[in-house]
């Protein structure tokens, strides 16, 4: 049984309107000096539609929510505080200043340019964020007294950033490092050009993580950070590849310096690739390569470690692997010391003509 309804033309046009969203607009909050995040909670919750553009100015304390919104554009705001979304899509951030996280979870997208964020930017649970023109700078947490991390990509997250700098302060713990950038838990992480410094880690992949550090026109510096440079672990992937001179742009390395012990360790089944990489100044070795690891090394240089005098050490049923792709076998990689290679472990310089001194004594 069912009940037929009938709907007027007029009846059916006022439906209409009803139906249509509210056209896009342009708000504007101040916040004085130090007033509370609040106003612009405020001024959110009575927005409606979507493409709508919202600039604050003044400074605010406080922490801001953004839930279960889309297509909005917020500028010039500038707080203190955590500034979180959740659910919230194509979500513009433009000319901002953070002192405290930039947090983004449950499937959020945003695009965030031209911004500061002193303190910590997390991304977690699917959630997508492209960043351009961007500074994450020192910081502490004032609840704990340590340094914290500067970028964490997790949980099946895809986090970009082309021009950015990210510097910090080693923990004081080594139990709980510092760390420049960590991609985790099956994250994709692109980096382009900029550089990461200052932290115990510079770079941490793992837990089948992907991370591209690909710098084009300009260099990528993973430099002076207390202990590693860059780790892959457990699974993860990262390729640190430069791109030669080309389509009016010069070469631009990867440069991975003054990092303590080492430039790179991969351990634990991690996977690393190296292209246009520059190693120098590591106190133990430039590469160490372990328990099931594997890296490819290709026209890169590795210099002699301070203390052992070695470039790289193999070990724990790990690979060595010196290919020149396109390019071999000709072309090869410089080692400036003598590398480690324990027996159950192997380097093979296959399609490259890098020239190797093996030794199996081994610090």
């Amino acid at each position: 049984m069912y009940t037929r309804v009938s709907l007027s033309i007029a009846t059916l046009l006022g439906l209409s309107t009803i139906a249509t969203p509210a056209s896009a607009g342009t708000y504007t909050v101040d916040c004085g000096t130090n007033g509370p995040t609040s106003l612009v909670q405020n001024q959110l919750a009575a927005i409606t539609g979507a493409h709508n553009v919202l600039t604050v100015t003044g400074t605010c304390s406080g922490d801001l929510q953004l839930s279960a919104i889309d297509s909005l554009t917020i500028s010039g705001l500038s707080m203190t505080g955590t500034l979180s979304l959740s659910a919230a899509t194509h979500i513009g951030i433009q000319g901002v200043t953070i002192s405290g996280e930039l947090l983004a979870t449950d499937h959020s997208s945003l695009t965030v340019s031209n911004s500061t964020v002193n303190g910590v930017i997390q991304l977690m649970h699917e959630t997508s964020g492209s960043f351009s023109n961007l500074t994450v700078a020192n910081w502490v947490d004032p609840g704990t007294g340590t340094a914290s991390s500067g970028i964490v990509c997790e949980m099946s997250s895809e986090c970009s950033f082309s021009n950015t700098n990210v510097s910090g302060v080693p923990s004081g713990d080594v139990t709980t490092p510092s760390i420049g950038i960590q991609a985790v838990s099956a994250s994709r992480f692109n980096f382009a050009s900029g550089r990461i410094s200052g932290f115990d880690w510079g770079v941490h992949v793992w837990n089948n993580a992907t991370a591209f550090f690909n710098p084009y026109c300009a260099n990528l510096s993973i430099d002076s950070n207390r202990s590693i440079g860059v780790e892959v672990r457990d699974g993860g992937v990262v390729k640190l590849e430069g791109t030669p001179a080309g389509s009016g742009c010069p070469a631009a390395n990867v440069i991975i310096s003054n990092n303590g012990n080492y430039g790179m360790l991969a351990e634990g089944g991690g996977l690393g690739f190296l292209y246009l990489a520059q190693i120098t100044g590591h106190a133990l070795d430039g590469l160490l390569i372990q328990d099931g690891s594997v890296v490819k090394v290709r026209s890169s240089s590795v210099d002699r470690a301070t203390s052992t005098g070695l470039s790289a050490a193999v070990r724990s049923d790990a690979h060595l692997w010196f290919n020149e792709e396109t390019a071999g076998p000709t072309a090869s990689s410089t080692l400036a010391g003598p590398v480690c290679v324990t027996s159950d472990s192997s380097v093979d310089t296959n399609n490259s003509s890098t020239v190797v001194r093996e030794t199996s004594r081994c610090p």
